[in-house]
């Protein structure tokens, strides 16, 4: 008959490394779905992996909202793709840089990407973005 084990025993470092790449996936997960929606012009989806209070550049979510679908229904095809990820995590909020891959109808473009996320619940969402970065 064998003998049972002991439970193996995981330190508070091996802890933390675990729940910063649990977050590290949901993050990533977050910007993949973010770029999915965008890719299949799904308004809803796109529009909720914003902060409530996100308007980019405009003078109110409304505006911006506006904006962002005329930009996007217009096409005929997009695709996004997040290239090389890199994520940075402190509480709450995270940074994830990337080359960004954008192609709809004849226009293409590469540029680097940031986008600044924050917790809401049990969500990432987007919280700032800029291209050059």
């Amino acid at each position: 008959m064998a003998t049972p084990t002991a439970p193996a025993q995981t330190t508070p470092a091996a802890s933390a490394t675990a729940r910063e790449e649990a977050q590290e996936r949901q993050i990533e997960a977050a910007v993949t779905a973010w770029a999915k929606a965008w890719s299949d012009r799904d308004m809803k989806d796109y529009y909720a992996a914003y902060t409530r209070n996100f308007r980019g550049d405009k003078d109110s979510r409304k505006a911006w909202e506006e904006e962002r679908r005329q930009r996007i229904v217009s096409k005929r095809s997009i695709e996004v793709r997040v290239l090389n990820p890199r994520i940075e995590i402190n509480g709450d909020k995270a940074i994830v840089r990337f080359r960004q891959e954008y192609r709809a109808d004849s226009l293409s473009v590469n540029s680097n990407k940031r986008l600044e996320l924050v917790r809401s619940g049990n969500k990432w969402l987007i919280e700032k973005e800029s291209t050059g970065s």
